[in-house]
């Protein structure tokens, strides 16, 4: 059975306006178009919910796509909102059992099922997601090649653990590779729905698609991973500053302020934050123990040249 786009956007926003989330997974190997699919079900949902005269499921580039636990976290607390998590496989990995972002991202699925919320996850395989994550999806696309999905749903059934019988199909592709069949037929894969064609980004989508997957990425790397580029590193305002602290080059606190200002940081808050990697290091985070003024009337003071 061939879907239209159309179709299916119809059916996912008959889905959310039935006070019922939709969970969908979008899986395949990279650069076949995951994310495009992705991008063209969200943005599809928004158009005819506004048609509809609907506020709700609004895309926004920033906002919608999301890249980290906490963004996942923060999503599940809003209503009726659309959500992309490009590389869920950082969100949901089946050996982070023990991480406790994903229990709670796994609780506030549960528990907030009535917000109506859309959300797509794309991920490189189905089966290394975390089984309740399984559970929770309605609808799995496979994208086999370029601009082409098959869809899945789980079997309707009572008494079967694992609904979507991953078991059965492995074995029937497993016989397609064994035959070497270069064109499997899809529809007799247990949970099979169908299949659905879908278009290239324009140029100008992909263009704000990279550059904000590569801000939340940079982002990640840094915040979530500790990760940061040498240069960076080098660059880093803070760092920079606390080797000049080290160094005995800072005078007094003014200095600091100005320089805070010149790299565009309120003096307040990037103090707060050479103090805060100070205490990271376990070393001194009093500032002004660094200032070469206040070391120079200590040595005074010690030598008896004057009294304060």
């Amino acid at each position: 059975m061939r879907w239209s786009m159309k179709k299916m956007i119809w059916m996912i926003t008959k889905t959310l306006q039935n006070k019922m989330d939709c969970f969908i997974v979008i899986e395949g190997n990279r650069g076949l178009g995951k994310s495009t699919l992705a991008l063209h079900l969200a943005r599809g949902v928004a158009r005819e919910m506004k048609k509809q005269g609907s506020p709700d499921y609004k895309f926004n580039w920033r906002n919608s796509l999301i890249y980290s636990k906490k963004e996942t976290k923060h999503f599940w607390n809003k209503w009726k909102s659309s959500g992309i998590a490009d590389e869920m496989i950082n969100v949901t990995f089946n050996r982070d059992f023990y991480d406790t972002h994903q229990k709670d991202i796994i609780k506030m699925i549960n528990m907030n099922r009535d917000h109506c919320n859309l959300f797509i996850a794309c991920v490189p395989s189905f089966q290394t997601l975390d089984a309740q994550i399984k559970n929770l999806c309605k609808m799995r696309f496979t994208v086999v090649r370029r601009g082409l999905s098959i869809i899945h749903q789980k079997l309707n059934s009572i008494y079967l653990k694992d609904k979507w019988d991953q078991q059965t199909n492995e074995k029937i592709e497993r016989s397609w590779m064994i035959k070497g069949i270069k064109k499997p037929q899809y529809s007799r894969l247990t949970t099979y729905r169908g299949y659905m064609n879908f278009p290239k980004l324009t140029d100008a989508q992909e263009e704000k698609y990279q550059e904000i997957k590569d801000l939340k990425r940079n982002l990640i790397a840094r915040d979530e991973m500790g990760i940061q580029e040498e240069d960076e590193k080098k660059n880093d305002p803070v760092n920079i500053m606390i080797a000049l602290l080290k160094e005995g080059k800072v005078k007094n606190g003014t200095f600091v302020d100005g320089f805070a200002l010149a790299n565009g940081f309120k003096p307040t808050s990037f103090k707060g934050k050479i103090t805060g990697r100070l205490r990271e290091n376990n070393e001194d985070s009093q500032l002004m123990n660094y200032y070469w003024d206040r070391k120079v009337v200590k040595e005074r003071k010690a030598k008896g040249m004057f009294s304060v």
